[in-house]
């Protein structure tokens, strides 16, 4: 799916999202935060960041690709936490970030298939610190 063809499926999708999906969305988010407070204190003791990817200058399908074969690799290697640099969008096509956002989504799959426990975005918004299993 190109970029186009997904920024067109997010404007069809808030044209069609209802109110109370809109509200369940809320709902999720919430809990969401809720969840990762309480796996803070999971991942307390891990140690700080062991490897590092920078996803810099590839598109978003080279980066989730880059990503997932780097997150493989440092589980293979024993490695606990990682950062992933994915800049803030400075430089993207109309200053819109796209790494970021795909970058999440991305390692919400990681975190379904029991590869990530969880992760945080650092204060200035272009990196991730990921903590994996």
């Amino acid at each position: 799916m190109s970029y186009e063809d997904e920024e067109n499926q997010d404007d069809l999708m808030e044209l069609y999202a209802s109110e109370s999906d809109v509200a369940k969305a809320a709902r999720e988010k919430e809990a969401g935060e809720e969840v990762i407070e309480d796996v803070g204190v999971l991942v307390k003791d891990y140690p700080s960041p062991q490897r590092e990817l920078d996803l810099h200058g590839n598109t978003g399908r080279e980066a989730m690709f880059e990503l997932e074969n780097f997150i493989n690799r440092c589980i293979a290697h024993r490695v606990l936490t990682v950062r992933v640099i994915t800049g803030k969008g400075l430089h993207s096509k109309h200053f819109k970030s796209v790494l970021p956002e795909l970058t999440e989504k991305k390692l919400s799959e990681l975190k379904s298939t029991n590869k990530v426990v969880t992760w945080k975005r650092q204060k200035d918004g272009g990196a991730f610190i990921v903590y994996l299993t």
